[in-house]
């Protein structure tokens, strides 16, 4: 498989992610398994998801873009073992954390790389700060089911650029 078509691939899964994320906002939180199927996969395509943003754009957003990166990264990789062992309560809080920071911070680089939709990176800064006031100011849940609502849309909004846009980013590696 080609770069551009891993790319393109994981573009995709940032979409399905960012539709997953946007109904996980409105789900019920009782824990099931189904429930937890649900956000693994959620889990799962977002990992994939980051790494097609930050791949269709790395060159443009230099260190910055990638320390945003590692970030996502590791956060998506510990609310994976979230899911699959959920024993570590305190594990959540922490990843979600390090995945929302990440995904900001690499919003914010290409807000300046200007290779993906500002609005789209607008909502995904935005979710992160509401989802903090949502955990430090209590009695607020509502902003978690905002925060999901714009994540959701912002993320598939990416995804859906870096979807669409693999071919044109294609012909040019290829002509290199």
């Amino acid at each position: 498989m080609s770069r551009t078509n891993l790319i393109r691939w994981c573009g995709l899964a940032a979409v399905l992610a960012g539709i997953l994320r946007l109904i996980a906002s409105f789900t019920p939180t009782a824990a099931s398994v189904g429930l937890q199927i649900f956000y693994f996969a959620i889990d799962v395509l977002l990992l994939l998801g980051v790494i097609g943003v930050y791949a269709f754009q790395k060159q443009e957003t230099g260190r910055w873009g990638f320390f945003g990166f590692v970030l996502a990264l590791i956060g998506a990789g510990l609310l994976i073992g979230h899911d699959v062992v959920s024993a570590v309560a305190f594990l959540y809080p922490v990843a979600a954390f390090l995945f929302a920071v990440g995904v900001s911070v690499l919003a914010i680089r290409s807000w300046a790389a200007k290779t993906l939709p500002r609005w789209a990176l607008a909502l995904l800064i935005t979710s992160t700060l509401v989802g903090i006031l949502g955990y430090v100011i209590k009695g607020f849940d509502v902003l978690f089911v905002i925060s999901g609502v714009i994540f959701g849309i912002g993320f598939l909004r990416a995804g859906l650029t870096v979807w669409s846009h693999h071919i044109i980013r294609g012909e040019t590696d290829a002509k290199r």
